[in-house]
């Protein structure tokens, strides 16, 4: 479990450095270095994945959205599920505020497709929160969307070992309505300060981000 830790950590501090490489001067971190955010969001290409309701989840229903994206998988043993959680109180906070959260999704994407099949996933995201999204795909459709928000992952598959780790990025990815990566939520994650950013930034987009 330590090693998980240690090694997802590392993954996320390998994120952020080549976040600020890929945008240089672009790249704005915040004061309490909860959110960076880039004025010149970078528009998505096409991908396809299957949510956990057996549908098509591509390109097309990012739009008109704010999506917070997180990758994992259903059999971590910690770093997902306390994000989960805290991404629930986050959807929690956002709902109560005045904008509310008709706009706001919140989508856990699997990079293990092995063991994470539609209802595991269903059942899993549901736990937390009964609005999150739960979605995966092939390896070469997870390879192309992690590719296009810097997201490292690895899973150290051992053959006739069932409960293999998988490492992976532990940043929240924030894609605004015009489905354009538009920020990027830094570990140590937490509900009030993501809800708080994301509130300034909403109000600061309004009309352009839609």
């Amino acid at each position: 479990m330590m090693t998980t830790v240690v090694l997802a950590a590392i993954l996320g501090a390998v994120l952020l450095a080549a976040v600020y490489r890929e945008n240089g001067s672009r790249a704005i971190l915040l004061p309490d270095q909860v959110m960076t955010l880039f004025p010149a969001p970078k528009p998505l290409a096409a991908f396809v994945f299957i949510d956990h309701e057996n549908r098509v989840f591509d390109l097309s229903r990012l739009k008109g959205k704010w999506s917070f994206l997180f990758f994992g998988y259903t059999h971590c043993p910690d770093i997902c599920p306390t994000t989960l959680a805290t991404l629930a109180r986050a959807h929690e906070n956002i709902a109560k505020s005045r904008a509310g959260a008709k706009d706001v999704q919140f989508v856990f994407i699997s990079v293990d497709p092995n063991r994470d099949t539609a209802g595991k996933l269903r059942q899993y995201v549901t736990y937390f929160d009964a609005a999150f999204l739960g979605v995966t795909g092939d390896n070469a459709q997870l390879g192309n969307l992690a590719g296009q928000l810097g997201v490292a992952y690895q899973l150290a598959i051992t053959p006739g070992i069932e409960n293999y780790p998988v490492y992976h990025t532990t940043a929240v990815f924030l894609v605004d309505p015009r489905a354009r990566y538009h920020a990027v939520f830094a570990p140590p994650l937490d509900a009030e300060g993501i809800s708080k950013r994301f509130k300034v930034l909403r109000e600061l987009e309004g009309p352009k981000a839609t």
